[in-house]
């Protein structure tokens, strides 16, 4: 009777191996799961009838766009994009301690800024919609002209363009809503359906990075580390960070007010623009809390 029994629970085993050969086989062959790029549920309020998680529709306005850079000083440069041959782009300018200030830049519409301990720089364009570039060293009180410009920024006339001093790409069918340049040949875009793209030959060729799901803007302070503001579970201005170059996000805190305009880190924390073009607001814990500046 032994032997068998012994022949039955080898059968056995042997159609168990066989079972779990073919389920590795199914699981080798599927499609991977997008758990690696976290998709982020669009906002609604209680009244529009939609689900948290469902996708909203978000138009970009490039006139409404806003630009954000903070200095490790605590100098602040903040503008609202304009129009190249509209409404003029608006420049303020504040110090560690003080309010911000409206600056008379000499451009039109506004496509960068930057600052830095001892410099401001903007680029915008002049009366015939070409980019200038003009820097301060007094804060902003006065401006002079750069000879070349040396800033990543968004095309004054094509909205899936970004022009870089070494040459222009455009992601492939993407509305670029923000722009994040990490060194002299090193760019990241957000594009208006939540894709995350990355270049290092000064936009002559992109790789699709990741995605964040009703993202308005980015900043990225290295190749991997980086930071948006998104509209996520109710809240128009959420904080995300990323340490992998996009791929993918983790959420923070919610920043009270509706657009978020623009994200800028320096060494001491975050600095975001969300509602009204002069309403700042500051963490000191990587987005996780927020306070009015």
């Amino acid at each position: 009777m032994r032997r068998p029994l012994a022949l039955l629970a080898l059968a056995a085993f042997v159609a168990f191996d066989v079972f779990l050969v073919t389920v590795a086989v199914r699981h080798v062959g599927a499609a991977p799961p997008r758990s690696d790029i976290q998709q982020v549920g669009a906002s609604a309020s209680p009244s529009s009838g939609r689900e948290v998680s469902e996708q909203v529709a978000f138009e970009f306005k490039p006139a409404q766009a806003g630009l954000l850079s903070v200095s490790n000083r605590g100098t602040v440069i903040t503008a609202v994009r304009g129009t190249c041959r509209g409404k003029s782009g608006v420049v303020r300018t504040a110090s560690a301690d003080s309010d911000l200030e409206t600056r008379d830049v000499g451009v039109r519409q506004v496509l960068a800024v930057r600052a830095t301990n001892d410099r401001l720089v903007v680029v915008g364009t002049n009366d015939t919609c070409g980019a200038v570039q003009r820097s301060s060293t007094d804060g902003g009180r006065t401006w002079v002209d750069d000879p070349e410009v040396e800033l990543w920024h968004p095309s004054a006339s094509n909205v899936r363009e970004v022009v870089a001093p070494g040459g222009t790409g455009s992601p492939p069918g993407c509305t670029i809503i923000s722009l994040s340049q990490v060194g002299a040949d090193f760019g990241r875009v957000v594009c208006a359906d939540g894709k995350l793209f990355g270049s290092g030959n000064s936009g002559r060729s992109w790789v699709l990075l990741g995605r964040l799901d009703n993202a308005r803007v980015i900043a990225f302070t290295s190749f991997n580390d980086g930071y948006a503001l998104a509209r996520y579970q109710g809240c128009a201005a959420n904080a995300f960070t990323t340490d992998d170059s996009g791929r993918t996000w983790k959420p923070g805190g919610c920043i009270t007010g509706d657009p978020a305009r623009a994200i800028a880190a320096n060494d001491t924390g975050l600095t975001a623009v969300v509602g009204t073009p002069t309403s700042l607001f500051v963490s000191r814990d990587k987005g996780e809390g927020w306070k009015q500046r």
